[in-house]
């Protein structure tokens, strides 16, 4: 910087945190960010169904049954139908969240099954016929080259539409 100058040159200035280079990085595809949200709703699904069905059971007031045996209370007062309509009504969500993530995860599943079998097939068929095609390739090389050969002696050679004199150097 000289003293004309009154300001410092464009390269010259410190890059504000908005105009920093940062390193490329592509964007995620369509599909890729489809798989997250469904990966994170996924995992929300199970975490409610975690809740509900552990606070269900948590709270379930098991009193009017009791299985006794040789004078002892095994069951400390189990029940099949005596809960309360909000236990009830806590264990009906926890169920119905249990079966969104089914929902959910059942396709995720069939998906990744697919993908390997897809997988295993490439390579299990793919590599095969690559060495097949490999073998046949070393196999044929000498007709190859006896082809080369014969195609460089026949083809047509293209005759200069320039005379001589016009294509010397000066």
């Amino acid at each position: 910087m000289t003293a004309f100058d009154t300001a410092p040159e464009p390269d010259d200035r410190p890059a504000r945190v908005g105009t920093a280079l940062v390193p490329y990085r592509p964007r995620p595809s369509r599909m890729a960010r489809a798989f997250r949200w469904w990966l994170g709703v996924s995992a929300l699904v199970l975490l409610a169904c975690v809740v509900f069905i552990g606070s269900g059971l948590y709270n379930l007031d098991l009193a009017p049954v009791h299985i006794v045996i040789n004078g002892d209370d095994v069951t400390h007062g189990v029940t099949v139908t005596g809960m309360g309509d909000d236990v009830q009504a806590l264990l009906g969500v926890g169920a119905l969240m249990l079966g969104l993530l089914l929902l959910l995860l059942v396709p995720v599943l069939l998906l990744l099954v697919m993908a390997s079998v897809a997988i295993a097939l490439v390579i299990g068929v793919g590599v095969p016929l690559i060495a097949v095609a490999a073998v046949l390739v070393a196999v044929t090389s000498p007709f190859w080259m006896i082809g080369l050969v014969v195609w460089l002696v026949a083809r047509r050679r293209h005759s200069p539409s320039l005379p001589a004199s016009a294509r010397m150097a000066a």
